[in-house]
């Protein structure tokens, strides 16, 4: 091997082990199948953006309710996907769709708000909509965005 080939090789190495290591309260195992079947299901057919800002939901309410488990937060009524199912018959489901294998081996990589550098505004959302409905929390409030066939919140208490 060459000194140049020798020298790229070291200068990856740490971004080959970061790439391998999961932030501490990244979703794993079977949480990370659920959490993932969760975003597709709500957010599948609306582009990378708006799967990754219903994550940042998922995340930013974890992250109030003060637990590491992404799990906990992704339950009936809270995610209208899950309304009608279960956890185990989302994850079959949605574990076909186009993107569910970017969703669970990339997106779920990251943890929004610790890495929050302020070019993301949407990871302070805690709550959305489908645009075409207004459910009952929602009204009389000012959506902080509206995208991806959703309406963004960040003022609901």
């Amino acid at each position: 091997m060459d000194t140049r080939t020798m020298a790229l090789l070291l200068l990856a190495m740490p971004t080959i082990a970061r790439a391998e290591t999961l932030p501490p309260d990244a979703p794993t195992g079977w949480e990370r199948a659920v959490v993932a079947a969760v975003i597709i299901g709500e957010s599948g057919g609306h582009g990378r953006k708006g799967m990754a800002a219903v994550y940042e939901v998922i995340h930013r309410r974890a992250t109030k309710g003060g637990t590491s488990c992404h799990a906990q937060v992704v339950k009936r009524k809270q995610f209208s996907v899950l309304n009608n199912t279960t956890p185990k018959r989302l994850v079959q489901q949605m574990s076909r769709h186009r993107e569910y294998k970017w969703v669970h081996d990339n997106l779920l990589k990251f943890v929004p708000l610790t890495s929050h550098t302020g070019t993301n505004p949407y990871n302070r959302c805690t709550h959305y909509h489908a645009a075409s409905i207004t459910p009952y929390w929602a009204k009389g409030k000012t959506p902080y965005a509206t995208f991806g066939g959703h309406k963004w919140y960040n003022n609901i208490r």
